[in-house]
């Protein structure tokens, strides 16, 4: 296949660390890179050409008329660190639908263009977890010698487990074999409200990340958006308990955390009163 990195420009820059993160539970890993972008005002300097990684696009319409074809974007963009001899390199993009493993190389082969010193992926993971407790951050490592350096972290190093590899574990796996230090940064996203955005936990992630980084943000925002997160999610969460008796058991184990799983059933019936609970709001918002 032939490379499907576009480069614009190759900013200079020293020993670089690069920042992944993707459309995942909670959607913590997008919104990680793109407040990161956002506070940093980093600039964008290559992209990874979508087609040959993606299903159908999206269509988009206005009027019946057929305007555009849509899709995902992955993009590169660089900051320069004025306080530290690491600058950064932050990749943000949805999973690839297919040639994971291409993908994966691609970003690694920019990695390696620029020299990167270490990679640092982020994202959410569904959890038999409450969404009362304080979020907590658990980190996988490519390399032993970091446990050391996760020990001046509030992180916890993750468990045991054998099985199917996601993107980030394509990347830290992939960087080992290229002798890159990787290491990421999972937020315990509760699995009952996993599709709905959670700044919550993705401000978590980013007070380990920036501090690991060296990287001095303002964090108000992420911050402000949590707290109206809070409110919303409390609401929705009281809205499901009261209507179902089953899932408000499980909550109630969660939140003492005798570890109860929850029914792939529930879960659906969970999701399914929640897109209720939105259509009748909107409803009522429309009839005011």
């Amino acid at each position: 296949m032939e490379s499907s990195v576009r480069i614009y420009e190759r900013p200079r820059l020293r020993n670089p660390n690069l920042v992944i993160g993707w459309a995942d539970a909670g959607f913590v890993g997008t919104t990680t890179v793109d407040y990161l972008i956002d506070k940093l005002e980093a600039e964008e300097f290559g992209e990874i050409e979508p087609r040959d990684f993606s299903l159908p696009p999206n269509s988009i319409i206005q009027g019946g008329v057929l305007e555009d074809i849509e899709y995902p974007e992955s993009s590169f963009y660089y900051w320069k660190n004025k306080k530290s001899t690491n600058d950064l390199i932050i990749f943000g993009s949805k999973p690839p639908a297919i040639y994971e493993h291409e993908f994966a190389n691609l970003i690694l082969d920019v990695a390696e263009l620029f020299r990167v010193n270490r990679i640092y992926t982020v994202g959410g993971i569904y959890s038999n977890t409450a969404h009362t407790e304080q979020p907590r951050i658990f980190a996988i490592i490519n390399n032993p010698r970091l446990k050391k350096y996760l020990a001046h972290y509030d992180v916890e190093l993750g468990s045991d487990y054998r099985g199917p590899a996601s993107m980030n574990g394509l990347i830290l796996g992939f960087a080992k074999h290229r002798n890159i230090e990787g290491i990421s940064l999972w937020g315990r996203v509760p699995s009952y409200i996993g599709d709905i955005p959670n700044p919550r936990v993705c401000e978590a992630v980013l007070r380990i990340l920036t501090r690991m980084l060296a990287i001095d943000i303002d964090l108000s925002e992420i911050e402000s958006e949590a707290q109206q997160a809070n409110k919303q999610i409390d609401e929705l969460v009281t809205f499901i308990r009261r209507e179902n008796p089953d899932i408000d058991r499980h909550i109630q184990n969660l939140e003492r955390s005798t570890g109860t799983e929850v029914s792939e059933q529930d879960k659906q019936r969970f999701f399914k009163e929640i897109e209720e609970f939105l259509r009748k709001k909107k409803g009522r918002r429309e009839n005011d």
